[in-house]
């Protein structure tokens, strides 16, 4: 491991900081006029939406959305699932009140903790071993320069991961800042097969069929952070308190979810294939989900790995003594670390 300094570890590039600052300003806003988001106001809704990205990362949510388990339960309510591209795209909407259920990963989570965002872990959906891939590249020493990184977001978790091998390796977590593209998991992984990016740091699916075009991994999350948390469900506080049992019906819902996954995917890949539709086979959607890069649990975990490391870059101030603070009580995360 190369030496490093203060002002290394502290390195985050003009568009993160520029990002943080916008998000910061938008929370006090909203925060200021409540009713500009329906999460914040403390009233039962009847309309619900519910943000998530693509991939087998948010297999559980689509399982509920495909079985129409929340519509069954609440018959006089209406419930909008939206794909959108990145957890800070979720957390902006989560932000404005265009998404009252939100999932996504540990990064984008925490840099709207620490900024004031009033939300909180509700139940994890899955682990996951996160890599970034090359075609050429065999180190990250080989794609520092020019070589474009594509990955979901610069405070993505992938972002995240990037930081910590680099100041593990070369001694800099701000070694890649400027090479950071943002950008969605399939748009990605078509750039690195088309050469038009040098890497990828992605999730599955995207990293299996990037392996499967001659793509080699360079980095492995789980090398650097450990065994973590990938995706988690985030509720705000106020929309929390005010639509408990719709909160709490949506968490067994994740649960029941996650065991059928774990006992029999095969039994669960013909409703995947049907809703991530684009042509993929339920066998290939059961590869998917039994990858040995991940697993579907409930239970929050690296929380606190990540949050002290972002501190310690800049890229939050204020994270909480426990990682309990991160999240509502609740029979999935009375463990979460």
């Amino acid at each position: 491991m190369i030496g490093t300094d203060a002002t290394a570890h502290r390195t985050t590039g003009p568009a993160a900081r520029r990002g943080l600052a916008a998000l910061a300003s938008a929370v006090v806003l909203c925060t200021a006029l409540a009713a500009c988001n329906p999460g914040l106001s403390g009233r039962e809704l009847d309309t619900i939406s519910i943000g998530y990205q693509p991939g087998i990362g948010y297999a559980p949510l689509l399982l509920m959305r495909q079985e129409r388990v929340l519509e069954e339960r609440f018959p006089d309510k209406e419930f909008e699932w939206r794909e959108l591209n990145s957890g800070a795209a979720i957390r902006d909407g989560a932000i404005s009140g265009e998404i009252q259920i939100a999932a996504g990963g540990i990064g984008p989570f925490i840099v709207g903790y620490g900024n004031g965002v009033p939300w909180k872990v509700l139940v994890g959906l899955d682990d996951a071993n996160l890599r970034l891939m090359s075609m050429d590249a065999e180190s990250l020493a080989d794609l520092k320069g020019s070589a474009k990184i594509a990955m979901p977001g610069p405070d993505s978790i992938q972002a995240i991961v990037l930081r910590k091998a680099a100041r593990d390796e070369l001694g800099s977590a701000g070694a890649f800042d400027s090479q950071m593209v943002a950008m969605g998991h399939p748009d990605g992984m078509q750039a690195l097969i088309s050469g038009q990016m040098g890497g990828h740091l992605t999730a599955p699916p995207f990293q299996e069929r990037l392996t499967k075009e001659g793509a080699n991994t360079v980095v492995q999350s789980y090398d650097v952070f450990g065994e973590h948390t990938f995706n988690s469900v985030y509720v705000l506080e106020p929309f929390y308190g005010a639509n408990t049992e719709v909160v709490h019906a949506f968490r067994d819902e994740v649960a029941d979810s996650v065991e059928r996954l774990r006992d029999d995917p095969k039994g669960t890949a013909p409703e995947l294939a049907a809703v991530m539709g684009g042509g993929v086979t339920a066998a290939e959607v059961e590869e998917q989900i039994t990858s040995d890069d991940i697993s579907y649990t409930t239970r929050p975990r690296g929380f606190m790995e990540y949050a002290r490391f972002m501190q310690e870059i800049g890229l939050v101030e204020e994270i909480p003594d426990d990682a309990g603070e991160f999240c509502y009580p609740g029979p999935h995360t009375k463990d979460c670390t």
